[in-house]
């Protein structure tokens, strides 16, 4: 009995890590893995990898390759097993990956939401107040503006990269401790090739088991602080879409660097209008034509660049990321990203 036990050890060590997630209350997640558990992981990851002079994901992917190309030579050399027997290896080691996977981050699922915690009011917004809150966010990133750039010329690709880890791990660090949540002042974020991201429409990514958020560096330059701080909240245990990019927006909004402030409240007034377009393309399409010059050229600056780097394997990195999300318990999938308008909405009126 026991080497059976032995023999399916991951397949039931992986089943038991789902039964977990989806059985425990969210308040003994909170309490003994994401401030308990996690911590430790975070620190250990920390202090290994993210030593590392070069991305970890490199690492990582290259682990898989060996891993592959040790299963493809043992194939072709080995005698011949039953197709059963081979599957049954595969989904152990699937098995292992997705209980490492747990044990490392993926808990963090099953945590108490940040609205919650925040004791955020979140409901939906009515036309009137989306179409307000639109307004709002194009003064303040043209008032933004004007003090990055006096001009409607574009803005120094320079001003969003220089020291853009550290100013965002700082960032981020201040609204983590600000919310009573734990935060790591090692954690990584680090760019990857160009497009090895965006080819599969994904502009960052967060790896569990290496502990490193990385971010394409094709990304769209003044994107890059916005998507650096939601893969470093990520890191820090927050695994909802909408929760990090709350996180990005607070923490660009309320740092006094004004590339982190005008990172934030593009990538904020981009979710407004694609969500007031869905709404109202009448509405949508009266404010744009009437949004400042330099807003104007910005917004088809950023257009232009991403027509540019769109690929027709786009649409695997969304299906995947969908079913993933949703595996995991996020229901809405990748349009958890959008629910960012409502949670940041709400911040805003608790904090009037």
């Amino acid at each position: 009995m026991f080497q059976q036990i032995r023999k399916w050890k991951w397949i039931i060590l992986a089943t038991t890590c789902f039964l977990l997630l989806y059985m425990l209350p969210a308040t003994f997640i909170e309490t003994y893995y994401s401030n308990g558990i996690f911590l430790f992981v975070r620190k250990l990851l920390d202090n290994t990898f993210g030593k590392l002079p070069f991305p970890s994901f490199y690492l990582f992917v290259g682990f898989l390759l060996i891993v592959v190309l040790k299963w493809t030579l043992h194939f072709f050399r080995e005698k011949p097993q039953p197709v059963l027997q081979r599957l049954f290896k595969v989904v152990s080691f699937v098995a292992f990956i997705i209980t490492l996977f747990f044990m490392l981050w993926g808990f963090n699922y099953g945590r108490v939401p940040i609205e919650e915690k925040l004791q955020l009011s979140v409901e939906s917004i009515t036309q009137e107040k989306l179409t307000e809150e639109t307004q709002a966010t194009i003064s303040e990133l043209t008032k933004i503006r004007k003090m990055l750039k006096k001009d409607t010329n574009s803005i120094p690709q320079i001003v969003f990269i220089n020291k853009i880890e550290q100013n965002s791990r700082d960032a981020l660090n201040i609204t983590l401790q600000q919310f009573n949540y734990p935060f790591s002042k090692k954690i990584r974020g680090r760019f990857l090739l160009d497009d090895m991201l965006l080819v599969f429409s994904i502009g960052g990514h967060y790896l569990p088991f290496v502990g490193e958020g990385n971010v394409d560096d094709a990304v769209y330059y003044s994107k890059k602080p916005f998507y650096m701080i939601h893969e470093m909240a990520h890191g820090n245990g927050f695994t909802e879409e909408a929760a990090c990019n709350f996180l990005a927006y607070v923490s660009c909004k309320q740092s006094g660097n004004l590339s982190l402030q005008y990172s934030g409240e593009l990538n904020y007034l981009l979710y407004l209008l694609s969500d007031l377009k869905y709404r109202n393309e009448t509405i949508y399409d009266s404010i744009k034509a009437s949004m400042p010059r330099a807003i104007q050229k910005d917004l088809e600056e950023l257009k232009q660049y991403y027509l540019s780097h769109t690929f027709k394997t786009g649409f695997l990195g969304d299906a995947i990321n969908n079913s993933y999300l949703k595996l995991l318990g996020i229901k809405d999938g990748i349009k958890n990203y959008d629910k960012m308008v409502l949670l940041v909405y709400a911040w805003k009126n608790k904090n009037k």
